[in-house]
């Protein structure tokens, strides 16, 4: 069995380097790197920007020292830049996070994957145009997917829908 990985998006306009969850599909599926770019690395004018998506082991990765180095030997290899350029962070988990404390960091959650933390791709305006209707999929991904209490917040929503004995 392979070990567990993880995506590292490091962009080149912010300096940052940001965690992603592993993904295996084509790019139109990835719906997770479509929102962080969106969100965090798109001008207003609507240009993206400039980066290197690379991956890691995940064990490799948590672990502080072995970190360091992946961190020292990426900004050596790509940039050039002294690795302290970088601040590595986990991208949507701390906007999870920030959800969470709103919620008072109780499970009580009353909008779990609701349509508004739906992690889409920004092409509505292009589907409009296609006379497409709104992009949806099986396989979208929310931001409650990074939530610290989506276990047990999943637990009674399963229990409600009695999916549970």
């Amino acid at each position: 069995m392979a070990a567990e990985q993880i995506r590292i998006l490091r962009c080149d306009q912010c300096r940052t380097m940001e965690e992603l969850p592993d993904f295996e599909g084509t790019p139109n599926e990835d719906h997770v790197l479509a929102a962080l770019i969106r969100q965090r690395h798109t001008e207003g004018s609507g240009l993206t920007h400039l980066g290197q998506l690379m991956k890691v082991d995940k064990a490799s990765w948590e672990s502080p020292s072995v970190r360091k180095e992946i961190l020292r030997q990426l900004a050596v290899k790509t940039t050039g830049f002294d690795p302290e350029t970088y601040k590595a962070d986990a991208g949507f988990r701390e906007d999870a996070m920030a959800c969470w404390k709103q919620h008072l960091r109780v499970p009580e959650c009353a909008d779990y994957k609701s349509p508004e933390k739906r992690l889409t791709p920004n092409t509505a305006q292009e589907r409009k145009e296609a006379g497409l209707p709104k992009y949806r999929s099986e396989k979208d991904v929310f931001l409650c997917d990074f939530c610290p209490a989506k276990s047990v917040v999943q637990q009674k929503v399963y229990k409600q829908r009695g999916l549970y004995n």
